[in-house]
């Protein structure tokens, strides 16, 4: 292999490269309808899960699931539990749904949304190893940060004073003798907390030690208040999301290694087990709305949505799964797998890490690259090349498709004796 062919290529790598990451882009932007996800319910009112389903250019469809179509206001008005300012404003509440009534304020007392999102799970995120311990009890309206943060060490719970960046030996012993006494095994494995002030109330942070014995760990002025829960210690926990809200029935959400997920109670720490089947934590959000009448489970990814209605206990009674419509039998989509044999993106997709996401090939870009491959032998025909002085540029084709193309018509030849290909 020569230098000049030797170069060639690796200018012909980063070129498809880029173009890999350029072109997708800038088509679907040109091109790609933008497609809502779908919104998947039980309605109490029709006894019948309900969706607002888009297909993109601001087509909806609004149904149930037996096949009953309505309009947009009908929609909201199949769920009052959660459209229920829209209610208000129509005049149709107070509204009676199982021989109860509920006005704005009686829906508002018990609706509460729990949401567990795949980017949120402990260890799908970046996360700074300091977290901050809000004084639970200041004596005052409001909640404010304090001046110092801390640290799970391999043997202690390390607190930092922030002004002058220095380990305060009193805190932390205070805090890491607490613990010894409720017989925490350092180190730990988990620390969950809701590291903001804007909350109603403060609830401290669960800790996972090393045992899978859980603790709840506040703080009231510099005094430790810490709770050895009741949680077993197999139960295998991946994640905690503590959620504080003003009804003060549930602290948040308990995920296990094996994709169950909990409500966490604040009287007792009891767990109440919620409907999982099909759920995977990874690639898919969670939500919970607890409604007045009937809280419904929502989880899904992009290509389908499964809803599980429960009852007052919070056990199922009936569930309904769909799939999602996307833009892949659009024609745009078809095209796109036409011309481009892989893409490459940049996100964050179901975690909170930046990467490249590789995406491809699907079977029509063997149709495409062989296109691109008619066109680069169509190319020497015109420049009087035979085709054995460009098995490079054929290579590139065949392999790249329209990427490959765009490297050849962008850069002199490999040699000689093709550099007429050149741009």
């Amino acid at each position: 292999m020569t230098s000049r062919l030797l170069s060639w290529l690796c200018l012909a790598f980063l070129t498809v490269v880029l173009a890999a990451i350029l072109l997708p882009a800038i088509y679907a932007m040109a091109f790609a309808p933008r497609v809502a996800p779908t919104h998947l319910f039980y309605s109490a009112v029709k006894q019948d899960f309900v969706y607002r389903e888009h297909r993109g250019n601001h087509d909806f469809t609004y149904a149930t699931a037996s096949g009953e179509h309505f309009d947009r206001k009908a929609f909201e008005m199949s769920l009052p539990f959660i459209y229920y300012k829209n209610m208000e404003l129509w005049g149709l509440l107070p509204i009676e749904i199982d021989g109860q009534s509920f006005d704005m304020q009686a829906i508002r007392d018990a609706r509460q949304v729990f949401e567990l999102k795949a980017r949120e799970v402990a260890d799908r995120h970046p996360s700074v190893p300091v977290h901050a311990l809000l004084d639970s009890d200041p004596g005052k309206a409001g909640l404010s940060f304090p001046e110092d943060v801390f640290r799970m060490k391999p043997d202690r719970m390390e607190f930092l004073d922030v002004d002058e960046n220095r380990v305060d030996p009193a805190l932390t012993d205070r805090f890491t003798e607490a613990l010894a006494a409720e017989r925490f095994a350092f180190p730990a494995r988990l620390v969950a907390g809701k590291q903001t002030i804007l909350k109603p109330f403060d609830e401290g942070v669960f800790l996972v030690d090393a045992e899978g014995a859980v603790f709840h760990v506040k703080r009231v002025g510099d005094d430790p208040v810490i709770v050895r829960t009741p949680i077993p210690t197999d139960l295998g926990i991946r994640s905690i999301k503590v959620q504080e809200n003003r009804q003060r029935i549930y602290l948040g959400l308990v995920l296990t290694v094996d994709n169950r997920l909990f409500l966490l109670q604040s009287d007792g720490y009891g767990l109440v087990e919620l409907p999982s089947s099909g759920y995977d934590a990874d690639r898919m959000d969670y939500k919970l709305l607890l409604n007045p009448v009937h809280p419904t489970a929502v989880f899904g990814d992009g290509g389908t949505v499964t809803a599980v209605a429960l009852n007052e206990d919070l056990l199922p009674i009936a569930a309904y799964s769909r799939a999602v419509p996307g833009t892949t039998g659009m024609i745009h989509a078809r095209i796109s797998k036409l011309l481009f044999p892989v893409t490459l993106s940049l996100g964050t997709g179901n975690s909170g890490y930046l990467g490249w996401t590789v995406s491809g090939p699907a079977p029509l870009a063997f149709l495409g690259n062989l296109l691109a491959v008619g066109v680069v032998l169509l190319f020497g025909r015109r420049r009087r090349i035979a085709p054995q002085q460009m098995i490079p540029q054929l290579a590139l084709a065949a392999i790249a498709g329209l990427y490959g193309v765009l490297a050849i018509a962008l850069l002199p030849g490999p040699g000689p004796a093709t550099g007429a290909t050149g741009g």
